[in-house]
């Protein structure tokens, strides 16, 4: 009995990694039509979301923070830091492997793959300023914040993969964690309310 339960799960494990590994190639090869020219501009939002790009973003909302009466924009920077280190924590946890590409290899730190933590790092951090854009700004402004956050939070998603540093699926898993994030600060922390 439990050699089939093991067989099953084993059968299982298989069918959904060759369902990602279908996701995952269907979509690279969508991404990598992309004209070559584009290379700089990804490589240009991959350094607007690197995390070190997003911990110093979340360090001035901190700061902010401090400034004010009432701690709670400061608790909403702090948990942009929390994202990023759930993100590394995920990534160790699962320790997928990257794609094999030449970026991986001129990589200078070497981390896993799961989630993408500039993807998660860029959906709560750019997703926190449009949500403040659209409660502090006059509607046209913080429309167009919006539009420019979510342009970045794209942008920057498809350009780790389009680089070669994740998988689509990594990109998705970061901006679901990033999105859970956001909703933690927008929903829980309520720092407009």
């Amino acid at each position: 009995m439990s050699f089939r339960r093991i067989t099953l799960n084993a059968t299982l494990d298989t069918m959904s990694r060759v369902k990602v590994t279908t996701i995952d190639e269907a979509i690279t090869r969508l991404i990598a039509k992309l004209p070559k020219s584009s290379r700089p501009f990804f490589m240009v939002m991959s350094r607007v979301g690197h995390p070190i790009t997003i911990c110093c973003i979340a360090g001035v909302i901190v700061a902010i923070g401090l400034l004010q009466p009432t701690p709670i924009t400061m608790l909403s920077g702090a948990f942009i830091w929390v994202a990023i280190l759930i993100s590394t924590v995920l990534k160790n946890t699962t320790k997928r492997s990257r794609p094999l590409t030449d970026y991986v290899a001129g990589m200078h730190i070497r981390s896993y793959s799961f989630p993408s933590g500039h993807t998660t790092g860029s959906t709560i951090t750019f997703g926190l300023l449009a949500y403040y854009a659209l409660h502090l700004l006059a509607l046209p402004l913080g429309y167009f914040v919006l539009a420019l956050a979510s342009f970045l939070i794209l942008s920057i998603g498809v350009s780790r993969v389009y680089l070669g540093a994740h998988f689509p699926t990594d990109v998705i898993g970061g901006w679901m964690l990033g999105t859970t994030m956001l909703a933690i600060v927008i929903f829980v922390i309520r720092p407009l309310a």
